[in-house]
């Protein structure tokens, strides 16, 4: 064969490969690495012509973590510009950065206040740490809860679902912001009455001993003895820290705000 029908042997091929849609532009493939399979996946771009731009893609997502952007590197050191950069002669990956989330933490302390000052307000999700301390006057701080106690509706055990453990340190398992409830329990103490009426116990008997819970609404009747009215010429008065009248009043419908056991003394007057 000589050169002249060579020359066109060969032109005869390249028409007939662009007739059957073969481009004389090489192509490659474009791989996105999204970190691991807790990440969304992205699809591979194929076919990508050599000098052309690449169409950004959609960002991945990741729990616990925000999207940077995309690399030519693995180790994050080269960013590759969707608007000027071009596809290169030869395929390529393109790594995704990511960067933890950082969350946000409330705290509702219902009535109640932090023992430190300083206290942790953010997490980066993943993390664990050991909650702070609260305290509020007249109830034992029972732990934090991912639920309300005063919206919560658990009879007899103010708020608090029984064998529901507080937590005591941040779950690692959480990825989002969250708000974190104090859950109180009223401190409770003995209250031992003492008729003290002026004819003695055999006119008017001690009435027996209660469990009395701080915060109570004091009510003659249920959660202290009832009110005796006037017993053998004398009038009750109500129940006082001293024998002698001269102590702390415990009136009906005033609240009870002991914490350690008490003695109280009937008051009489002469009728």
């Amino acid at each position: 064969m000589n050169r002249k029908l060579l020359t066109l042997s060969l032109a005869a091929v390249v028409f007939l490969a662009s007739c059957n849609g073969v481009s004389e532009t090489p192509a490659y493939n474009v791989y996105f690495f999204t970190a691991n399979t807790a990440a969304s996946q992205v699809d591979t771009i194929f076919d990508q012509e050599v000098g052309t731009l690449i169409e950004r893609p959609e960002d991945p997502t990741r729990s616990g973590f925000d999207f940077v952007a995309w690399y030519l590197d693995l180790a994050n050191t080269i960013e590759w510009d969707f608007d000027t950069d071009v596809m290169p002669s030869e395929s390529i990956v393109l790594y995704a950065k990511w960067a933890p989330t950082i969350r946000s933490i409330t705290y509702d302390l219902n009535d109640g206040e932090m023992i430190n000052e300083t206290y942790p307000t953010t997490f980066v999700p993943g993390s664990t740490f050991v909650l702070p301390q609260a305290r509020r006057t007249g109830y034992l701080f029972r732990g934090w809860y991912l639920y309300d106690q005063v919206l919560a509706d658990f009879p007899n055990n103010e708020g608090t679902k029984p064998g529901d453990p507080a937590l005591t340190t941040l779950p690692s398992t959480l990825f989002e912001d969250i708000t974190l409830y104090a859950h109180w329990q009223s401190i409770k103490a003995v209250v031992t009455f003492r008729s003290n009426h002026p004819g003695g116990t055999s006119i008017v008997p001690n009435p027996g001993n209660r469990v009395v819970a701080y915060g109570t609404v004091i009510d003659y009747g249920t959660t202290f003895p009832a009110d005796f009215g006037t017993v053998a010429g004398y009038t009750f008065l109500g129940w006082n820290s001293r024998a002698d009248g001269t102590g702390t009043w415990y009136p009906d419908g005033g609240i009870f705000t002991r914490t350690l056991a008490i003695t109280l003394y009937g008051q009489w007057q002469t009728a």
